[in-house]
């Protein structure tokens, strides 16, 4: 049987901050289409730099590919449209003035007319559940409904991937209900970086653990997470 066709390939990968921490550390990780993964470990594993390289907001040494193409200066712009991150806080991409507008910048930037933008933003909406919220300011939204607008606007775009960093952080247990509810009924590749181990199990069939920079085990999550040995050591 051929080999499923791979979202995101990475060989090698090696990264270190201007103050000489290496964050990344020789990663290999292959995700295939349509493919649901969870990055876990603990607080400085490296999970949220890992994920900035998949859209080109870091670069490190090594290669990354995205959907078959290797991720370069000229490729980054096609790539970004296809893989959407959504940030542990919505208030770190949300500045717009209303909902709308918010979830249309996206489709502007990629260069769609305005009737193609208008029934973007409105698909989007309406998959996130928030199309009366279109007129609203982001500022006045909870937490919840703040995390649907972030990631229907890289849901504008018709995302290949979505990059979510603890996608259900400081959510009540509806609102983190209705976040693994909607995230499942998602057809893109799925990458998670969180320490919320019940949403992994519930999202997730592989899980990659890293630690210090560098990934220490991967498989079927149900295998990792039954094994309490492991997630001690492991930070977890």
């Amino acid at each position: 049987m051929a080999a499923s066709p791979l979202d995101i390939e990475i060989t090698g990968l090696s990264f270190r901050y201007p103050d000489g921490t290496l964050a990344l550390d020789g990663i290999d990780l292959a995700v295939p289409r349509a493919g649901r993964i969870a990055l876990i470990g603990p607080n400085g594993a490296g999970k949220s730099t890992l994920m900035l390289h998949l859209n080109g907001l870091l670069h490190g040494d090594g290669t990354v590919k995205i959907l078959g193409q290797e991720l370069t200066d000229s490729t980054l712009p096609g790539i970004r449209r296809q893989v959407g991150l959504v940030f542990q806080s919505p208030d770190d991409q949300l500045f717009m003035p209303t909902v709308f507008d918010e979830v249309a910048y996206a489709a502007v930037n990629a260069g769609y007319d305005e009737e193609t933008v208008r029934t973007r933003v409105a698909e989007a909406l309406a998959t996130v559940a928030m199309s009366e919220y279109a007129d609203k300011h982001p500022i006045n939204l909870s937490i919840g409904q703040k995390k649907r607008i972030a990631i229907a606007s890289v849901l504008v775009t018709e995302n290949r991937i979505l990059v979510l960093d603890e996608p259900s952080a400081g959510l009540d247990p509806a609102g983190r209900r209705a976040l693994i509810s909607l995230l499942d009924s998602f057809s893109a590749t799925l990458v998670i970086a969180t320490h919320d181990l019940e949403l992994v199990h519930r999202l997730c069939p592989e899980a990659v653990v890293l630690k210090a920079g560098s990934i220490i085990r991967t498989g079927p999550t149900a295998e990792i997470l039954a094994d309490t040995d492991f997630l001690t050591s492991a930070g977890l």
